[in-house]
């Protein structure tokens, strides 16, 4: 990956992918990321990210989670709110990094979603758990013509 030219977010996708795949803690942090959205176009994120060939000869791109703890300990990602609990929680799955439970009752629900995801594919029960967002529903007194 050229850091003055970063891959695009679906390249880096697949290559984050290729990387985690067999590794379920490695595979619900990277999806968390990409279902996140914004973290994988941030090159200051990037920097913490090593492309190679893997064994078949393919591109993969692994996560230098380490790296990545140093930088969010030190407040080098500034970000939402959320876009940092979704970082941290991504750093708990795949490394000894303790998250504050309170702090994902913050996150919206498409974040919420994203995180059960993440923890199906961590416990390896992504056969028997389906987390699906359902549409908002308003409350009856904010419907138009109520």
């Amino acid at each position: 990956m050229d850091r003055q030219n970063p891959e695009n977010t679906e390249t880096l996708a697949e290559n984050l992918r290729r990387w985690a795949d067999g590794d379920s803690l490695d595979m619900a942090a990277v999806e968390l990321l990409i279902d996140h959205g914004e973290w994988l176009t941030r090159p200051d994120f990037q920097q913490n990210l090593e492309p190679y060939s893997n064994s078949a000869g393919r591109p993969a791109t692994a996560v230098d989670w380490q790296r990545i703890r140093t930088a969010l300990k030190r407040n080098a990602f500034p970000a939402s709110s959320s876009a940092v609990t979704v970082l941290h929680i991504a750093l708990s799955l795949t490394t000894d990094h303790p998250v504050n439970l309170m702090s994902v009752l913050g996150l919206d629900a498409t974040n919420t979603a994203a995180v059960l995801r993440a923890l199906a594919v961590a416990t390896q029960h992504t056969d028997r758990i389906t987390v699906t967002l359902a549409p908002r529903q308003l409350p009856g007194w904010l419907k138009e013509g109520s």
